[in-house]
């Protein structure tokens, strides 16, 4: 179990780098900690914490973490040891510690095989909020290709996928929802095939192939593929570098471009990638040139490569060579157009054993290895700027979480106990943390706060000028039950000219539809994508809000009680695939499936809608279809809930807004035709029939008696039969009123 004052001291780390506070049950199977504490990433104290981890299972030992700064989650990986360094054996132990300091044991069953072990060629990718991937090496049929398997958290595993040859490099998507690629090495020919899956689904966890293609590399008649590396695109595609050195056998030229660097992307929603795109081309006979990675700016100015040129340096007064490493920060915009190179600072005397981390609020991490682990913090242009921090040699792993700033060292294990240190990397600027998201200033509503339900807009505000682009903001209200997906609102792009920018060029006006914060004392949240806006000096899109839970609200809770109204009858069109299938399908099931779907999307319990059944043909248009459905009166007053009418106002903007509503995303609402309103309509005959056949039969009842009294007393005042059934009936009106109707009244006093 856990050393539980320092979990206590790491889960409160964990809170504060992950902008919220927790208060939930920590690791082990009786034990709970709580954590209260809300502050952002500025306000953490420059002291290091540390925390002990003691694995339950004796025998395993540290093989690596991942570290997942979008949910915030570590994924410590344990393994037993073979006799074998280069081997471990054929099991997999995760242990998986969320923002709140909850651990989930993930021991599986399943047998790895044996090429993924001996030697080690595998490794895992976090998919979802509870799905990860183990993606490893295995033969089939002799003929050896990388695969993966899909597994939850409840150590099940789903299924097994082909991913491509086996010197290929699995990626998640930068944008969670948008799935994963897997690019293969390319082969002689410079074809390196491309396979993108989606997300495995929230429910079975199946994989699906989305599409297939290929990367092609330019110019090899005369150069020679040297090095190629993948990298994650702003809009959840995927970019693709060449490295190609001029081919000597061709000849020799002393101007020719002995080394080239293009840049080609895959861009989301695009089903080929773009011509191969040149942003470093030199002269120099370089030994060699390697890219060690390459990642979004976090300031709009496109993506930023770390580079490193290999070269002989011979000394002119002694003829002695020596092998000189310069690194460089290659920055290229979104059109492959080149935007800066710019050498970076080595304070260190060595040019091998050091390696460089990219900030995500600006800079550079410059990492040494030698007796310790020394980090040295640079600025955007590479220029040193500190020594920041060293691990001792104690310390044999380290891992970073990026959007928070945070490195985690960990010492040499000792026996099943493992020392964790956190160290805060400074911020080399004054940009909110609050939304994960550099360039956004401010919002309106704020984080956590409540508003009110009829807001017309919601705004935020950019660090930069901006301009709006082709992603989407879109609005959710949380669900209340955990394995349910959460409800769209609302979502649209920026191109649909729904929003704004205002004059300060800063702050963009998102419309609220009536329809969207409908639930009182709800809780919603909203989405940026990336790309949503684009900044105005390059063009180049902007980083969101893309991890649900940080821009949070709430709607008020309803202080006064709910106007009663009757029940109301609605009519809708269908466009013409809907009314074709409304014809060939059964009607019953048909409405039955609408009605589902509406009471979803309001939401409300689906006893609230009912229909008729009733339909009939436009005669404005004849294609297509007219259906009555009827939004009922709320029969529990204990219960606080929409009246009819407002029901009613909510459905009919919905519709009014179906491509922007989950309207569009159902099976049947989909085929609704939001060009003709949804009305309002009033069937007397059907709202008054059994009045009428009461009314009817009263009617001749008394004219059966008053021809009878009639005939045996001719002489008597027969018309008191009508004037007692008047009586009765103006009682037994006002009795229906008072049972039936007096809440529509309730201004109404009874007089005393």
């Amino acid at each position: 179990m856990f050393n539980s004052k320092m979990l206590i001291t790491f889960v409160c780390l964990l809170s504060i780098c992950c902008f919220f506070a927790s208060s939930q049950n920590v690791l082990s199977s009786s034990q709970n900690i709580s954590s209260s504490q809300t502050t952002s990433l500025q306000d953490i104290s420059t002291q290091d914490i540390s925390f002990i981890y003691e694995e339950p299972i004796n025998g395993l030992k540290l093989y690596n973490t991942y570290s997942y700064s979008l949910d915030g989650s570590l994924i410590i990986w344990m393994a037993f040891e073979d006799k074998d360094p280069a081997c471990m054996l054929p099991y997999l132990h995760l242990r998986l510690m969320d923002k709140t300091g909850k651990i989930e044991y993930m021991d599986f069953n399943y047998t790895l095989p044996v090429e993924a072990i001996c030697p080690i060629n595998m490794d895992i990718l976090s998919l979802t909020d509870n799905h990860v991937m183990i993606v490893y090496v295995k033969s089939n049929n002799g003929v050896k290709g990388k695969y993966g398997i899909i597994i939850n958290y409840r150590n099940e595993s789903i299924n097994e996928i082909y991913l491509g040859n086996a010197n290929g490099f699995v990626e998640r998507s930068i944008v969670p929802y948008k799935g994963f690629i897997s690019i293969e090495k390319p082969d002689k020919e410079g074809i390196a095939a491309w396979h993108w899956f989606s997300n495995p689904d929230i429910i079975t966890g199946e994989v699906v192939g989305h599409k297939n293609g290929e990367f092609h590399a330019p110019n090899l008649l005369s150069y020679t593929l040297v090095d190629s590396l993948n990298f994650l695109l702003i809009d959840g595609g995927f970019g693709f570098i060449y490295i190609l050195k001029y081919n000597e056998a061709k000849g020799s030229d002393p101007n020719l471009q002995y080394w080239r660097v293009y840049v080609s992307f895959l861009r989301e929603g695009t089903d080929s990638p773009t011509i191969p795109y040149l942003v470093y081309q030199t002269t120099k006979r370089l030994n060699n040139i390697t890219i060690n990675s390459c990642t979004v700016t976090y300031n709009a100015e496109g993506y930023v490569c770390i580079m490193a040129l290999n070269n002989t340096v011979i000394n002119k007064k002694n003829s002695k060579s020596r092998t000189e490493i310069n690194y460089y920060q290659l920055r290229f915009l979104s059109t492959g157009a080149l935007e800066q190179l710019n050498r970076i600072s080595n304070p260190t005397n060595s040019n091998t054993d050091i390696d460089f981390e990219i900030l995500y609020y600006g800079g550079f991490l410059m990492e040494h290895i030698h007796s310790t682990m020394d980090f040295y913090l640079l600025d955007d242009n590479g220029n040193y700027t500190q020594l920041w921090e060293s691990f001792g040699p104690e310390f044999f792993h380290f891992n970073t979480f990026h959007i928070n700033n945070t490195i985690v060292g960990i010492k040499n294990q000792n026996n099943n106990k493992l020392e964790f240190l956190l160290k805060s990397i400074p911020r080399l600027n004054n940009r909110s943390t609050e939304y994960g998201c550099p360039v956004i200033e401010t919002t309106k509503p704020a984080i956590n706060e409540v508003v009110d339900p009829l807001i017309k807009e919601i705004m935020i505000k950019y660090t930069i000028p901006v301009k709006l682009s082709t992603a989407n903001v879109s609005i959710f209200q949380q669900s209340d039950d955990p394995s349910k997906p959460d409800l769209l609102r609302q979502t649209f792009s920026g191109d649909h000219k729904l929003c704004t920018v205002g004059s300060d060029n800063y702050t963009v006006h998102i419309p609220i539809f009536e329809s969207t914060f409908s639930q009182p004392n709800s809780s919603y949240y909203v989405l940026v994508d990336n790309n949503f806006v684009i900044s105005q000096e390059r063009d180049e899109p902007l980083i969101g809000i893309i991890k649900k839970n940080i821009w949070t609200f709430s709607t008020e809770p309803l202080n006064t009680p709910v106007q009663h109204s009757n029940s109301v009858t609605g009519l809708l069109r269908l466009n013409e695939e809907g009314s074709l299938k409304f014809l060939q399908t059964n009607h019953s099931v048909f409405f039955k499936s609408m009605i589902r779907e509406f009471s979803k999307t309001i939401p409300v319990t689906e006893q609230r809608i009912s229909t008729s059944g009733i339909w009939k043909y436009d005669t404005t248009s004849p294609k297509k279809i007219l259906l009555t459905f009827k939004i009922n009166e709320a029969k529990d007053d204990h219960i606080i809930e929409p009246n009819s009418q407002t029901i009613f106002e909510i459905l009919r903007t919905l519709i009014k807004q179906k491509r922007f509503t989950a309207l569009s995303s159902n099976e049947y609402t989909s085929l609704i035709d939001e060009s003709a309103p949804f009305i309002m309509t009033r069937n007397y005959f059907e709202e008054y029939r059994s009045l009428i056949i009461i009314f009817i039969v009263g009617l001749v009842v008394l004219i059966i008696l008053y021809i009878l009294a009639r005939l045996k007393n001719p002489e008597a005042k027969n018309s008191v039969i009508f004037d007692t059934w008047f009586i009765i009936q103006d009682f037994a009106v006002d009795l229906a009123f008072v049972l039936l109707k007096v809440n529509n009244t309730p201004h109404l006093k009874i007089p005393t």
